[in-house]
This record gives C-alpha cells, sequence and structure tokens, in this order.
C-alpha cells in the first residue's frame, strides 16, 4: 500500500512537472493595433506584450496592424496581414533549426521589455552600465551620442547627436563634421543639415583607417562637440565576437525590425555601443511607429548616459 502512495505521489509530481515544464510557441515582443488572441477553451481577448502563446491559440490582426513575435527556438516573425492567424501555422512557417544564439539575446529583449522598474535580468547582463567616460568637457554645447572613445566592428555606424539649445527665434541649423587621423591630420570636412551622418569606413577617405577622431559644431556659430574618437576593434581581441556574431547571423535573417532589435541586443552586450544605436535605429526604420522599438532606443541611450 505504502508502495502504491508513493508511484502515486511520483506519478503526480511528475504530472505537475510536465504541465509546468511545457514551453510556449510565441511571445508577443512588440504589438501595434487593435489585435485579439484566442486563448484554446476561452473567448477573443485584447493582446497584450510580453503574452505568451502555444499551438492551439489563435491570433486577429487589425488593419495596418504589426506584431513582432518571438519563438521558443529564439527565431523571430513579424506578422503584418490582416485578418485571423493560427499560432500553428505561423510556427509551421519557421524553419525548425534551434537558434541558441538568437534565443539568448531575444530573452535580453524580452526581459526588457517586461521590466517595467528598469532593475531585471536584461539590465544587469548588458555590458554598458553607464560608469563610463563620456566625452563632454566644459565648453561642449553639442554631444555625440557615443563613448569619448568608441570601438566598432562593423564598416557603418551611425553618428547621432543633440540639436543644441538655441534661445530666442528657432532657425535650421547646419552642421560641420570634421573628420580626422591618428596624427590629427583632416582627412574629411562634410556639411550635413541633420543630427545623423552615416559614417562608411569602406568607403574613401575613411577606407583603411582604424582610427578616426570626429568633431562636429554648427557652421558660424560657436556651438560644437568635443573630439569622438571611433577605433575598429582589434582582430586579437574581435575574433570571438565576430564568431558569435556570425553563428547569430546564420540563425536570424537580420533584415526585419525584429532582427535588428536583436542584433542591437547582441552589439551591446559586447560593448559596442555605435554599432548597437546603429541596430537600434535600422529597428525603427524598418517598423516605423511601432513604440516597440521607439522605446528600446530611447532606453538604450537613458541607460548608456547618451541623453536624459
Amino acid at each position: 500500500m505504502k508502495s502504491f502512495i508513493k508511484i502515486l505521489v511520483v506519478a503526480l509530481w511528475l504530472g505537475n512537472y510536465a504541465a509546468n515544464a511545457q514551453s510556449y510557441v510565441f511571445k508577443v515582443l512588440a504589438n501595434k493595433g487593435e489585435n485579439s488572441v484566442k486563448i484554446e477553451g476561452a473567448d477573443w481577448s485584447p493582446l497584450k506584450t510580453g503574452q505568451s502563446l502555444n499551438s492551439g491559440d489563435e491570433l486577429k490582426l487589425s488593419e495596418e496592424a504589426y506584431l513582432g513575435l518571438m519563438h521558443s527556438s529564439g527565431k523571430t516573425l513579424e506578422v503584418k496581414t490582416a485578418g485571423t492567424h493560427t499560432v500553428s501555422g505561423l510556427a509551421a512557417n519557421l524553419k525548425s533549426k534551434n537558434s541558441s544564439v538568437a534565443s539568448k539575446y531575444a530573452d535580453f529583449v524580452m526581459n526588457k521589455m517586461s521590466d517595467d522598474e528598469g532593475s531585471g535580468d536584461y539590465r544587469k547582463s548588458m555590458g554598458a552600465t553607464g560608469a563610463v567616460d563620456r566625452a563632454l568637457a566644459s565648453g561642449a554645447s553639442i554631444k555625440i551620442m557615443a563613448l569619448s572613445s568608441s570601438e566598432i566592428i562593423n564598416d557603418e555606424v551611425i553618428l547621432r547627436w543633440n540639436e543644441p539649445k538655441q534661445e530666442g527665434e528657432i532657425e535650421e541649423l547646419e552642421y560641420e563634421l570634421t573628420f580626422s587621423n591618428l596624427f590629427d591630420e583632416t582627412i574629411k570636412t562634410i556639411s550635413v543639415d541633420k543630427t545623423s551622418y552615416l559614417l562608411d569606413r569602406s568607403q574613401e577617405p575613411f577606407k583603411g583607417e582604424s582610427f578616426i577622431k570626429v568633431k562636429v559644431k554648427v557652421k558660424d556659430k560657436d556651438l560644437k562637440s568635443d573630439d569622438y574618437a571611433i577605433t575598429i576593434k582589434p582582430e586579437e581581441e574581435s575574433a570571438e565576437i565576430k564568431a558569435i556574431l556570425a553563428e547569430l547571423k546564420s540563425e536570424i535573417e537580420g533584415k526585419s525590425a525584429m532582427d535588428k532589435l536583436i542584433m542591437a541586443a547582441f552589439y551591446e552586450d559586447n560593448d559596442l555601443l555605435l554599432d548597437a544605436l546603429t541596430a537600434y535605429e535600422q529597428a525603427i526604420q524598418a517598423a516605423p511607429n511601432v513604440p516597440v522599438f521607439e522605446k528600446a532606443y530611447e532606453d538604450f541611450l537613458i541607460r548608456n548616459g547618451f541623453t536624459n
């Protein structure tokens, strides 16, 4: 009798464990529009960011909706077509290959999205904590959103800076960017009418330069930034990072807003903040007017001391 009771207890424990261990199929990472979900055996209800979805559930998307889903394997999926979708049908559109690296950084993103207090695992896991040097000496009225010395591994990075405060009548400002090399020799000067510039080090005159210094000033005004240094991370230090990056890129297509968000998490985790900033902006460009991407970018800028 005692043996039977023990077996029964173990069987019940295993049953409960198995039930609790059942993983979700998708989690909702981004949600724009009047979208709803029908949990298996229940009525339709509003869909929420962070919600878990199982194979028997259904989704209903409104017109001009956007849905960013994270699969349990770590893969991401965007859904933009209005109408009803089954979770099992959406899952069937994904390749079956697991995505261990993508899953890790998707979890970072998901933890961040569900961390209202800003003190969860995502912030603790990220390499940038704000306790690093930022270039903003006394007298500098323009602040580039970067470290005073930033390492990068990609050819293209976005340089962005704040628009300086103006007194009296507000006017359109034109900026002059001056780039110089390790020997403080000017290699390029360019004027732009916006607060950003796409630096492409695969093009002349930046090609082959491992150190690039940049300063931003407002044309015809005494408004300028400090000097900011951009360096190419040495091969001996970046080899392992690039190997993991290659694995990550093999697991995701890297073109969608969701994928760009995963890439941004990877770069930030490896202290490649200019690469991360670029990926965040690419995510917003790929899915404009989706609040979750704008909020993720804003949080990134704040926690790294790039903006208030």
